[in-house]
């Protein structure tokens, strides 16, 4: 039991520094693409509902993606 948690441990790391890597290179490509150059541009960027509602999802699958493997290991021992 204790390999298998091990195992889930590391696993579970990649994955979260695999979400941090991707989170951060947008962040940062965000950052440079948007950097003003003198013109002040103004952004919408509300209105769209879908956009929206995919941003509140989506840390919610990811939790669940992160918390089922754990769950599932815990149970069954």
């Amino acid at each position: 039991m204790s390999e298998v948690l091990q195992g889930l441990r590391g696993a579970l790391m990649i994955v979260c520094l695999i979400i941090f890597a991707l989170v951060f290179a947008v962040m940062l490509y965000s950052a440079w693409k948007h950097h003003r150059h003198g013109v002040a541009e103004q952004s919408n960027f509300h209105g769209s509902v879908a956009v929206e509602i995919c941003w509140a999802l989506a840390p919610v699958v990811i939790v669940v993606l992160l918390v089922w493997p754990s769950a599932r290991i815990i149970w069954s021992g």
